[in-house]
């Protein structure tokens, strides 16, 4: 099932996006560094680019809900025993991808820098709020439309920025600062809220699936 909903994204704009981002960040960030090798610039530089994550992440589950629209496979997967399970792995395989441009990048420039430590909690934290962010905005399109969802993903680019003043230290209540503040504190209950905000945001999403009609 994972095989097979992986193969419906080739040769697809979400996944040229992907991969679009990936190489971006692979071709500059390791160079950037290379001239400013310090610890302080890995994670300022680590917390620009998750300001680019709401919007790539947005623009990927509109794209992938209308795609399921326009097919109608709302329908058959309300209609299937499995639909549940059908949602799971497409919400997975958009969260394994996103692991290149977000996690990927981080471990192999925290190994170049001879920071793994930092590099692993910079990648761990990425590929969190990227994980969020695609079951929010998975969860906000059967609620809102897609300006509005844009918007959303605007707004989370503010709280990345106070978040990265550390002025919502210890905030659980904001999911999007909690992968912020993980970086900038070293503290793993973070990483146990968000998974919590993102087993949330799933269950809302079954219950939308069920009730609303397409």
């Amino acid at each position: 099932m994972f095989r097979s909903e992986l193969l419906k994204l080739k040769n697809s704009i979400s996944l040229y996006l992907i991969l679009f981002f990936t190489i971006l960040e692979i071709s500059t960030i390791p160079a950037y560094l290379h001239y400013i090798n310090t610890e302080i610039s890995m994670t300022n530089l680590s917390i620009v680019t998750m300001l680019i994550y709401p919007i790539l992440v947005a623009m990927l589950t509109i794209m992938s809900f209308e795609q399921e629209i326009s097919a109608n496979n709302f329908q058959e997967i309300k209609a299937n025993k499995k639909g549940k399970r059908i949602i799971l792995v497409k919400f997975f395989v958009i969260d394994f991808l996103l692991f290149f441009p977000t996690a990927f990048i981080w471990l192999v420039t925290g190994l170049i820098q001879g920071s793994m430590h930092l590099g692993l909690a910079i990648a761990s934290a990425s590929w969190l709020l990227a994980i969020f962010q695609n079951h929010l905005h998975g969860m906000m399109n059967f609620i809102i439309g897609k300006g509005e969802n844009i918007l959303l993903s605007i707004i989370e680019i503010l709280f990345i920025i106070f978040a990265s003043n550390k002025v919502l230290i210890g905030s659980y209540w904001c999911p999007v600062a909690l992968p912020i503040n993980l970086i900038l504190t070293g503290d793993v209950t973070y990483v146990m809220i968000v998974l919590f905000w993102i087993i949330i945001c799933t269950i809302i999403l079954y219950v939308l699936l069920n009730k609303k009609k397409y």
